[in-house]
């Protein structure tokens, strides 16, 4: 079963062997090439190929490009393709990203208050 087979979906200028013959070479790659090439390919033949792959590899590829820090391009597929939320799993370094900025902050108000102790404190000792 493909992602879409939907009248609706947007028109290509490919026409369907062209289509499966990109997908067919596209499957071809390793999962990590596949990912590398879908961040270098137009947007274009990237809806045209992943349109034409299984929903489950195409959740696949969207998580890994989420999880390699190509998180826009990875919501714009989906968008376009249809499935906003494949899985939890896709947006949920939303979460952890919130956690982790939270998490630096601490660290930076905390080295800022270390050096303003030993400053003052060095008031004492050196006067």
């Amino acid at each position: 079963m493909t992602v879409m087979n939907n009248p609706f979906t947007e028109p290509t200028t490919f026409s369907t062997s062209e289509i499966v013959a990109a997908r067919n070479a596209f499957l071809q790659y390793e999962l990590n090439k596949q990912v590398e090439l879908l961040t270098v390919m137009p947007h274009e033949e990237c809806m045209a190929v992943l349109g034409h792959c299984s929903v489950a590899h195409v959740h696949q590829l969207l998580e890994r490009l989420y999880a390699q820090g190509h998180q826009r391009l990875a919501h714009q597929y989906a968008l376009s393709l249809g499935v906003m939320r494949p899985h939890r799993s896709l947006f949920t370094g939303l979460g952890t990203w919130g956690h982790r900025r939270r998490a630096k902050l601490f660290a930076y108000l905390s080295l800022v208050l270390v050096v303003a102790a030993v400053s003052y404190l060095s008031v004492f000792v050196f006067a």
